[in-house]
């Protein structure tokens, strides 16, 4: 009954870890606009980052140090005079990054975005910009 116990509680463990996870959501409108996020550890990373304003700038780090399950991210910039995204992600599982740019007011694009990949699964990148 004992050994049976321990294995249960075992099996929870185990569970419980493969259900735990990071997430991260976050909205910016204003004048200039900076973000950054840093997901660590072996759960599952998930990262939202809108911004509106004139000047937006977005950094997300996810596993960088220590290796995640799986991560995800998502940038949106919507901007007057420039918009720059950064996103590094490491992961035993997979990656996806998404990264959509504007530029208003007919001002010309004034847009940066830049994405490491370093997965043991799949590697997915979309980057968009106007």
């Amino acid at each position: 009954m004992r050994k049976l116990l321990l294995a249960s509680v075992a099996v929870f463990a185990l569970s419980s870890a493969a259900q735990a996870a990071n997430t991260a959501t976050t909205v910016q409108v204003g004048l200039a606009n900076g973000s950054t996020v840093n997901q660590q550890g072996h759960v599952n990373d998930s990262s939202t980052t809108f911004q509106l304003g004139l000047v937006n700038s977005a950094s997300t780090m996810q596993g960088t140090t220590s290796p995640s399950l799986n991560n995800a991210s998502s940038v949106t910039q919507i901007g007057v005079l420039g918009n720059s995204a950064t996103t590094g992600q490491v992961a035993t599982g997979n990656n996806t990054s998404g990264i959509s740019q504007t530029t208003l007011f007919g001002f010309p694009p004034n847009n940066s975005a830049a994405v490491g990949q370093l997965g043991g699964g799949l590697n997915l990148s979309t980057i968009t910009q106007h």
